[in-house]
C-alpha cells in the first residue's frame, strides 16, 4: 500500500515523530471507498482525488507533507495538516 511506504519513509527521515505500530492501528480501521465526488481545486491536478475523497468520507483532515495540499489547509471543512500537527494535536 502506498500509504504505509509514504508511512515508513517518512518515520526514517524521522519526520513528524511518527510510529509504525501506532499507524498499524489505523490501518486495522481502514476503508477502502471509491470517491464519487470530482473536484478541481489543487495546483496539482493529481491531488484533488485526496479531497474528493476525503470529502465523501466525511473526513476532519488529510494528514499530508505535500506543499500543494498543504497550502489549501481547509476546503469544506477538510483540513490539510501535516503529520507533526496531526501528531501535536492529538498527543502521539
Amino acid at each position: 500500500m502506498e500509504y504505509q511506504e509514504i508511512i515508513q519513509e517518512m518515520i526514517s527521515r524521522k519526520q513528524g515523530h511518527l510510529r509504525m505500530d501506532l499507524f498499524n492501528l489505523y490501518l486495522e480501521k481502514l476503508r477502502i471507498l471509491e470517491s464519487k465526488t470530482r473536484i478541481h481545486v489543487c495546483r496539482d491536478p493529481d491531488d484533488d482525488k485526496f479531497l474528493s475523497c476525503a470529502i465523501d468520507a466525511k473526513a476532519i483532515y488529510i494528514v499530508s507533507g505535500d506543499k500543494d495540499l498543504l497550502d489549501i489547509r481547509d476546503y469544506h471543512g477538510v483540513k490539510v495538516i501535516t503529520a507533526a500537527e496531526f501528531c501535536e494535536r492529538f498527543g502521539l
